[in-house]
């Protein structure tokens, strides 16, 4: 769990928060957190010079209140290591805009951030395509365990993220196995070949099968136990999703595209914001860290 020393983690100050603190204490026992930073991002309040003057009591409140709400949350709900130092910071701005800038400024490993129930999931798609770092999406009302985690894999240089990061989560939490799940689709044009669409599902499922196994000879499992999973779907957000829920996985592993520009990774970042918009269970969008946002992508983030 060397990945994740720091920490940060957006807070609502409402029913959400609860749940993302204590996973931050979670994460931070697994990986021995060297820091989390808890965050509040506020509307710019802008007030007028001539109020502020006749008025000064009501200036600086608003951060100083939102830090105080926090540090009270954090006392109750948060049990991480000992080691780990917590800070709070309440930010005046555009929510996805001030998380990037702050996750990049002090050099953050993991974001972790809610979902309500029927809120959009527009600032954690925004998050998990534009952030320079690892996303952990926490839907309402999830509960903080870790006995079953799926890794979606696609054989992609993203997909030996997605295990590595894995296996370190079983591992840390002490889990008995990882199951591994890749999902595939017959080409429409199939019957071009002269194949059978049966032979055709089966020379996919082969070809399928044997990338794995490189895949799996490469990747750094950790000494953990594996079960890989094939399955041939039209949608590969509904497969994804689907075997989450026959598996009960408490958490699904997954690579998020960076800035790379190559069509695997833009497949893949669909299939990640196709699972947020949809999300049941928290999901772990993994990244490289450095695959930050360019100027123009802090520009449309505000």
């Amino acid at each position: 769990m060397n990945r994740f020393k720091k920490l940060m983690v957006s807070l609502d100050l409402n029913e959400t928060d609860s749940t993302l603190i204590q996973y931050a204490g979670f994460i931070s026992n697994m990986a021995h957190s060297s820091e989390i930073c808890f965050v509040h991002i506020t509307d710019t309040f802008d007030i007028p010079e001539e109020i502020k003057k006749v008025y000064p009591e009501i200036v600086s409140p608003v951060d100083e209140a939102a830090k105080a709400r926090m540090k009270e949350l954090v006392s109750t709900h948060f049990n991480g290591h000992s080691g780990t130092e917590l800070a709070f910071e309440a930010i005046e701005g555009t929510r996805v805009g001030s998380l990037l800038s702050f996750s990049k400024s002090h050099d953050i490993d993991l974001i972790i951030v809610g979902q309500s129930t029927g809120q959009s999931s527009n600032l954690s798609e925004k998050l998990a395509r534009k952030a320079p770092c690892s996303v952990l999406i926490i839907p309402q009302r999830s509960y903080v365990k870790l006995d079953t985690i799926l890794a979606a894999v696609d054989f992609s240089d993203h997909s030996m993220n997605t295990l590595d990061v894995a296996s370190a989560f079983a591992k840390a939490g002490e889990v008995k196995f990882i199951d591994i799940l890749h999902t595939y689709d017959i080409p429409k044009g199939y019957y071009k070949t002269g194949k059978s669409v049966e032979e055709f599902d089966r020379m996919m499922l082969e070809n399928a099968k044997k990338k794995a196994r490189v895949l799996f000879a490469k990747a750094d499992l950790k000494g953990m136990e594996i079960k890989p999973y094939f399955r041939k779907t039209d949608n590969t957000v509904e497969g994804i999703q689907r075997f989450a829920e026959q598996s009960a996985a408490d958490l699904i592993v997954l690579g998020a595209r960076g800035r790379t520009g190559d069509m695997a990774a833009i497949l893949l970042g669909s299939v990640t914001e196709g699972l947020i918009r949809k999300l049941d269970r928290p999901l772990l969008a993994v990244k490289t860290k450095g695959e930050g946002m360019g100027l123009l992508d802090a520009l449309y983030a505000l």
